[in-house]
């Protein structure tokens, strides 16, 4: 359980700083439908799901690290909904991450492509 994050919601200034100590994270970060094939980056080592994917990839969570939930949208509802969902499925160290995927970027918090290959149509239209 981490020793750093307290409380439902964290900001990217606390996330930063329990990396900085080496503390192991692990990031869900939450894309709407359209925008899921469409991102280039992500959080370094995060889950990417679809909003509503969840239930799906519960496997896929660590019980021993503290899990950082964002979304890449306006709003604040899926992620909440996510820590709750979390929570009532036994992870009791989950937090929010206060800005979503802006603050992480903003913050200069470590990223990865999304893929290797970009199809030049996606290059065309970005």
């Amino acid at each position: 359980m981490s020793t750093m994050l307290e409380g439902f919601n964290v900001t990217a200034s606390e996330v930063r700083e329990c990396l900085q100590h080496g503390e192991e994270l692990q990031f869900v970060e939450l894309r709407h439908h359209h925008k899921h094939d469409w991102s280039l980056f992500k959080a370094r080592g995060a889950l990417r799901l679809e909003s509503d994917a969840l239930e799906r990839h519960l496997t896929e969570l660590p019980h021993n690290r503290p899990i950082v939930v964002f979304a890449d949208c306006p709003g604040n509802e899926p992620v909440s909904r996510t820590v709750r969902m979390l929570r009532e499925h036994g992870w009791n160290d989950v937090h929010s991450l206060a800005g979503g995927f802006d603050a992480y970027l903003e913050a200069g918090l470590p990223v990865e492509p999304v893929s290797r290959a970009i199809p030049a149509t996606r290059i065309m239209l970005l």
